[in-house]
């Protein structure tokens, strides 16, 4: 498991700085997994730590919404993007902490208005 190798692994400090700082989240919960180890709060995806041989990744589940306030990040992909980390130095406890809350957010505004749009259709099928 993913998880198991990061813990251990050269990137092993980076890991646990980062679960630490994602998991200070009041309501994360953590799910480890063959690929990766994922963060969820109630809403959806928040991110998803892996490490390889190179470096460590830390992926956003809402990366592309984030890339505008936030230009450093990697990737072109339609929703991640990804933070590289080759040393525990590169680690900005700050700016992974506003980038979770960031997606926190998105994913509660998301849900909101997922659940505004099905209540909209059904008081339309009433009327």
């Amino acid at each position: 498991m993913q998880f198991d190798i990061d813990k251990k692994g050269q990137h092993a400090e980076i890991f646990l700085k980062l679960q630490e700082i994602v998991l200070s989240f009041k309501g994360v919960r953590e799910q480890k997994n063959a690929k990766q180890t994922a963060y969820y709060d109630r809403y959806s995806a928040i991110c998803f730590l892996r490490g390889n041989d190179e470096k460590f990744t830390l992926s956003l589940a809402k990366g592309a919404l984030l890339q505008e306030n936030y230009p450093f990040l990697q990737g072109d992909g339609k929703v991640a993007r990804h933070i590289y980390y080759h040393d525990i130095s590169e680690v900005d406890e700050a700016i992974v902490r506003e980038i979770i809350q960031e997606t926190m957010i998105l994913n509660m505004e998301a849900y909101e208005m997922k659940k505004l749009r099905c209540n909209s259709k059904h008081k339309k099928t009433k009327e």
